[in-house]
């Protein structure tokens, strides 16, 4: 229980932040996406089950707070976290550089992922998808690639802190 309740606290935490403080940033479309982050650190970390239930309910809160096309976000952050724990024995994930290029490869794989689906579900053409390319989803997932190796180091130390003063109780 205590290994679940500490993702899901820092998921709300992040969501939170995320959506209140960083939306009021004056560039609002280069802001990180700290619950894919976080979403990835659980496809590293933790196991098939408890991961992926702690990404589905984050993709649903995320629907929430989003106000988009709803089940998008439950669709695609529990498919993020599989696509992680699948890829977490291939790659050596313990550099900045390697943590950024995945979480900054996996934004854009995700963001292409959702204009897809948004495409889709709204039946008509997808409009300037250059514009929203270059403006929005590069920008946006190279800033959440750049502060991918902090938080994984916060969340890591966290982590181990939580552990350490549970074993001692």
């Amino acid at each position: 229980m205590k290994r679940i309740f500490l993702p899901l606290l820092l998921g709300v935490i992040f969501l939170t932040f995320q959506t209140t403080l960083l939306a009021s940033l004056p560039i609002q479309r280069i802001r990180p996406d700290l619950a894919l982050i976080l979403t990835l650190y659980l496809g590293f970390f933790y196991p098939p089950m408890v991961g992926g239930a702690i990404a589905l309910f984050m993709g649903l809160l995320m629907d929430l707070f989003s106000g988009n096309s709803f089940g998008l976000y439950t669709f695609s952050r529990p498919l993020v976290f599989y696509v992680a724990h699948f890829f977490k024995g291939r790659f050596y994930l313990e550099s900045f550089s390697s943590q950024f290029l995945f979480v900054f490869i996996s934004g854009l794989v995700e963001g292409l992922l959702l204009i897809v689906l948004l495409g889709i579900l709204n039946l008509g053409p997808l409009g300037h998808f250059d514009l929203v390319f270059f403006t929005f989803l590069l920008p946006q997932s190279a800033f959440t690639g750049f502060i991918t190796p902090i938080l994984f180091f916060l969340i890591h130390k966290i982590s181990l802190y939580c552990s350490v003063s549970t074993e001692s109780e």
